[in-house]
């Protein structure tokens, strides 16, 4: 079997997520990789090792995709032999596994989306629609038995009628009273908005307003079908190149059920059992009429209580009387905005760095090691011009800060309802004898208000 380099690329990121599985890496699963990518097996080098941390795990499965059949079934043959070097395939493995048969045999889908904080664990096995359907009306009339199938080879199964009728059998009053305590700054209207979306929820709902709006996860269109979670991966920004920088994904398999959906299940839970060579821990949890904050009732809870729903937004600098603030406005609605809580160094070097990364496609703010004495002047001239206007008549001698860059990064990354938010994430960017921050975001998405000088007043979209 002969790969080409994307091919290897991809296999390799899917290599990594098996062997890291079960969060121990073996000596004899070492060896099998080793063995993997060595000339005698498929001559991955330390370069495609890199760029595999690059790509998500469903990227990885779409392009693995585009090989012949044949190949396809020898990846999943090989990746069954790697899981069991070690002598045992645990769940966590054969769903990774499972997940990758799916795509490459059967055509089913892999969504890899950015961590949201809003956890939902693995093995967690939704049932999703768009509409009411007859696939629907099976799951509902057989959800005791298909449950405990589920449950007998590991998995927890969530079907969300079911779990807005546990809200229901909640007294009214007592769950107002819950939402409160969780969250106790919230308003009265707020609380009531809560509770009936907790009560209330349909499938159809979850889907669109959760799963879609709120965590990014593109089902709008989709057929009744299992949306399962897998795993979650760490991924380095291939627009940066400080490697230190992560971002975890979470991975999630959809496969779509027909109109024989509960035979359909059954087939699906075997495939994947006969997989397991080890023990299945099982969970018995009785059903009360109280507030758990717990499982998929936690991860509901706070994906309606505390999630955004994302929306495209602009990047704002704001000067007003020695004061620069740093804000993302809806492009909806100009009085929607976010707050980017920065000092004042914060914000005259992010600044910097958007001002310059519109200078042209290959541009940003001069992070050279050595950067020449007169365009290092020039560039301080310029930051110790804003600086000094706002950070009480201060200036510096240097101003690369890396870890001034790291907060930048981080503060922008916990804003999640900014759909847009990756294109003014400050990345690093090496270029032959260049060096430089920038953000990616074009003229459009930018916009200096205000002035401190003639020389950096800007009053428009730049």
């Amino acid at each position: 079997m002969k790969l080409e380099r994307d091919h290897k690329i991809a296999f390799a990121r899917i290599i990594t997520d098996l062997i890291e599985a079960d969060f121990i890496v073996e000596t004899d699963e070492m060896q099998f990789f080793e063995h993997l990518i060595s000339k005698d097996g498929f001559a991955i080098s330390e370069s495609m090792l890199v760029e595999s941390k690059k790509i998500d795990f469903a990227k990885a499965l779409s392009i693995l995709n585009l090989l012949d059949l044949e190949t396809r079934k020898s990846i999943v043959e090989i990746l069954k032999k790697l899981s069991m070097s070690d002598g045992v395939c645990v769940p966590l493995e054969a769903i990774i596994i499972y997940a990758v048969e799916q795509v490459l045999l059967n055509g089913a889908v892999v969504h890899s989306i950015p961590d949201s904080k809003i956890n939902i664990n693995n093995l967690k096995v939704i049932y999703i629609e768009n509409e009411e359907s007859g696939v629907s009306e099976q799951i509902e009339n057989n959800l005791y038995y298909i449950t405990n199938e589920f449950r007998l080879a590991g998995f927890d199964f969530v079907y969300i009628p079911s779990l807005a009728k546990d809200f229901r059998m909640m007294e009214y009053d007592y769950l107002k009273k819950v939402v409160k305590y969780m969250i106790p700054s919230i308003s009265n209207e707020r609380v009531e908005t809560i509770c009936e979306n907790l009560r209330e929820l349909t499938t159809a709902k979850f889907c669109r307003e959760l799963l879609y709006k709120k965590l990014g996860i593109n089902i709008i269109d989709s057929k009744p079908s299992l949306l399962i979670k897998i795993n979650e991966s760490d991924i380095i920004d291939k627009n940066d190149s400080d490697e230190a920088e992560r971002i975890r994904f979470c991975n999630f398999l959809q496969i779509e059920l027909g109109d024989d959906a509960l035979n359909e299940i059954h087939n699906h839970v075997e495939l994947y059992h006969s997989m397991i060579n080890c023990s299945i821990t099982i969970e018995n949890k009785p059903r009360i009429a109280k507030f758990v904050y717990a499982g998929f009732h936690r991860s509901l809870f706070d994906l309606i209580a505390f999630g955004y729903e994302t929306k495209e937004y602009r990047l704002v600098f704001d000067f007003k009387k020695h004061k620069l603030s740093v804000y993302f406005e809806s492009v909806d609605d100009e009085n929607e905005r976010i707050i980017l809580k920065l000092n004042p160094q914060e914000a005259t070097l992010y600044l910097m760095i958007a001002k310059r990364s519109l200078m042209g496609e290959r541009t940003g703010l001069d992070w050279r090691e050595h950067i020449p004495a007169k365009d290092k002047e020039l560039i301080l001239k310029e930051y110790n011009q804003i600086y000094n206007n706002i950070g009480r008549f201060n200036s510096v001698t240097e101003y690369k800060d890396r870890t001034q860059v790291h907060h930048i990064k981080n503060r922008i990354r916990t804003l999640q309802s900014i759909a847009n938010s990756e294109m003014f994430i400050p990345i690093h960017i090496k270029d032959g004898n260049k060096s430089y921050y920038k953000i990616r975001a074009i003229s459009d998405y930018v916009v200096i208000k205000g002035s401190i000088s003639n020389d950096l007043s800007i009053n428009t979209t730049l």
